[in-house]
């Protein structure tokens, strides 16, 4: 079974990537027609003008924002106006119409997400914000009326950036629509598709057992390599970034989700592999609303050009990665220390299946760990010895089942530090 596999992965390397296929649909796999939505997603869920949460106004690619509310013609109302898109801008009024809450508090200096990718703002005016009926930045966002209709593992279609793109869906059976969930993102690598992620990490079990969105995308169709990754790249991943529009696929995938089950907007999270790992660094790296990454068996480029602030990141390599060389994956550790303002000089080690994990001194708002795994002998004659996701499916390529499960570890670490 083993020379089978590793004579595919061989093939499947770096070193003759142009002569491969990417992902997108798998043959014979034609997504519903359900699944079409557009990029971007401007204006409210529900029909404009003074209803349940108002007109839509704006939005950064497919980022909705609402304005208007249960009482008001467009200003003020249960919930208060934002405005602006990724970042946004302030909220304005309270509980009741136009300005002013019940503490008599109008206006608002936006928040910790004001008006930005959670439906303008943690609470539609920032969840800091100077207004609102507690004087906390406006009234709690509502979530109603979704369908709820997707449910299961489902392969999905988008418009994103010119290109139609394709995904793997999945949504536990019993998650209540209407109320906000997180979602977490599993890019994969060269050569590799959505669904092969989504049999490897066994993400939609945590999924099943935590309550949240799994979210599996394909790489861009016809790209020389899956992602855009930003440039200066870390090791052989330089040689096989894509070009594509990839954050605007991401905007359309959260904006498809939210047409059918409300979103935690506050905790969408991403974790890939390989060049899927790249991509979350890069992810990470441009966007706020991305709370927490994991990438795994990846590398990165200099962050010092980076537009967000902190952000927590765990990092997971096999330190004998024959691919993806794992001083890629250190490099990538002391990037993000840095650019959070870490001390790496003495970390707290904790022990984990097959290998250890090692967290540093961050400020709270910028955990930086990583998780090192020693190859299993019986991997070592692998097409690529040690390039797999930890604690993987057994028997699947690019899999290593014997170590520590990297998908629990990175789902410990958001709901610990990214909360």
């Amino acid at each position: 079974m083993k020379d089978s596999r590793n004579a595919t992965l061989t093939v499947a390397g770096f070193v003759v990537f142009a002569a491969l296929l990417l992902p997108g649909c798998a043959e014979g796999d034609t997504p519903p027609a359900s699944g079409v939505v557009p990029v971007s997603n401007a204006g409210g869920s529900t029909a404009a003008g003074g209803g349940p949460v108002g007109s839509g106004t704006g939005g950064t690619q497919g980022m909705t924002t609402y304005a208007g509310g249960t009482s008001s013609t467009g200003s003020g109302g249960t919930l208060v106006q934002g405005s602006g898109g990724q970042t946004g801008g302030g909220a304005s009024g309270g509980t009741p119409s136009s300005g002013g809450g019940t503490m008599n508090a109008s206006g608002g200096s936006g928040g910790a997400t004001s008006g930005g990718s959670t439906n303008g703002g943690a609470a539609n005016g920032g969840a800091s914000g100077a207004a609102g009926a507690a004087g906390a930045g406006g009234g709690a966002s509502a979530c109603t009326g979704k369908p709820g209709a997707r449910r299961g593992k489902s392969s999905q279609m988008v418009s994103a950036g010119g290109a139609m793109r394709t995904f793997v869906y999945y949504a536990p059976q019993n998650l209540d629509a209407n109320k906000p969930v997180p979602i977490v993102i599993i890019p994969h690598g060269f050569t590799m598709s959505g669904d092969q992620m989504f049999t490897i990490t066994g993400y939609d079990k945590i999924a099943d057992r935590e309550g949240f969105i799994a979210i599996y995308p394909d790489g861009e169709p016809g790209s020389l390599g899956p992602w855009n990754v930003g440039t200066g790249v870390c090791g052989l991943g330089a040689f096989v970034g894509g070009t594509g529009d990839d954050q605007s696929f991401v905007d359309a995938m959260i904006s498809f989700t939210e047409a059918d089950q409300c979103v935690d907007h506050d905790h969408v999270f991403m974790s890939g592999f390989s060049m899927g790992g790249y991509f979350s660094n890069e992810t990470g790296c441009l966007r706020k609303e991305i709370r927490a990454i994991a990438p795994h068996s990846g590398g990165t480029h200099p962050l010092s050009t980076c537009k967000v602030g902190h952000k927590p990141v765990i990092l997971f390599h096999f330190t004998t990665d024959a691919l993806i060389s794992y001083s890629c994956g250190q490099g990538a550790r002391d990037e993000w220390a840095t650019h959070n303002g870490c001390n790496t000089a003495s970390p707290m080690t904790t022990m984990v299946k097959g290998g250890s994990c090692e967290y540093y001194s961050c400020p709270a708002d910028g955990q930086v760990a990583l998780c090192s795994f020693i190859t299993p002998s019986n991997h070592a004659n692998d097409g690529f010895p040690g390039h797999a996701w930890s604690g993987g499916a057994a028997g699947q390529a690019f899999s290593i089942s014997e170590t520590e499960s990297a998908s629990e570890l990175g789902w410990a670490f958001f709901k610990k530090y990214a909360w």
